[in-house]
């Protein structure tokens, strides 16, 4: 997946993930493929803001509130990219002219 997002962002060299993503085969292939692995780890119980995992979880969160993006329903990948979109600009919209 990462080869083919690697020539639409040239600048973007690595990958963050969580513990639960620490792989020596992950990051032995992403080395391979010219990408670099972070692990974010959490030291605390206690709810803490971990690095940019926070952005992204949240991200998935929010887009989670449409209710066509909870389950994976659909059969293309271009309707998924679409729902995707219309979630993103509808959030956006409700921050810019709140209802």
């Amino acid at each position: 997946m990462l080869a083919g997002l690697a020539p639409l962002w040239p600048t973007i060299r690595t990958v963050i993930a969580d513990a639960g993503h620490e792989s020596c085969k992950l990051a032995r292939q992403l080395r391979r493929d010219g990408w670099g692995l972070q692990i974010v780890k959490r030291k605390q119980r206690a709810f803490k803001v971990a690095g940019l995992t926070w952005i992204v979880e949240r991200s998935f969160a929010w887009l989670g509130f449409n209710r066509r993006l909870s389950k994976d329903y659909e059969c293309y990948v271009q309707t998924s990219e679409t729902l995707l979109d219309i979630a993103a600009i509808r959030r956006m919209l409700n921050r810019v002219a709140p209802v």
